[in-house]
């Protein structure tokens, strides 16, 4: 299975070093050719926490950004997406998902099933999770893994390669930061 692109969501509010992380991770161990990052229209499972307007955001995360294959999109504020179900949704009438990874943290893991049609997700795209300090419960504890632990491949290769959507978490170390913290202080 031949997936060159990453899809990578979120506010960043602020833009910080797990975030960078991510980036360099995902595009490195993924191989990708492109990673789009697609700042958040609405999150069903939050309140927005971006107040700045969509062109400011792309505008800033452009400038802070400069990693050639990141590519940042307004495609979740341009069709008002309120979930990852819709951005995908939306993609899929377009392309098939199979050329696609969705990238996500850690600590998306141990939501992951309180996503909007969760179990659509898994079943339509590969998601890879990179490892993040502090979630080290989400791993073996999350719903989505107790529910699917087939999904689950600890192999990178063998997750590379599998013809069907399923999961892997990448990674044992990572940037122990997160944008609430950083809003916060």
């Amino acid at each position: 299975m031949t997936r060159t692109i990453g899809l990578y969501g979120g506010f960043f509010n602020p833009l910080h070093e797990g975030h960078l992380h991510v980036i360099k991770t995902s595009t490195k161990s993924l191989n990708l050719k492109k990673l789009i990052l697609l700042p958040t229209y609405q999150n069903p499972l939050k309140e927005n926490q971006n107040p700045k307007s969509i062109y400011s955001q792309v505008s800033d995360l452009r400038l802070q950004i400069k990693e050639p294959l990141v590519k940042v999109s307004d495609f979740e504020h341009r069709y008002q997406m309120k979930s990852t179900y819709d951005v995908l949704k939306k993609i899929s009438t377009k392309c098939s998902l199979n050329s696609f990874y969705l990238i996500i943290g850690l600590d998306q893991l141990g939501h992951f099933h309180e996503w909007m049609e969760y179990e659509w997700i898994t079943k339509n795209i590969s998601i890879c999770v990179i490892y993040r300090p502090r979630y080290d419960d989400f791993i073996e504890n999350s719903t989505v893994k107790k529910q699917h632990p087939n999904l689950f491949m600890p192999n990178l290769a063998k997750f590379i390669n599998s013809s069907t959507p399923c999961f892997h978490i990448l990674g044992d170390s990572g940037v122990n930061i997160s944008s609430s913290e950083l809003r916060d202080v």
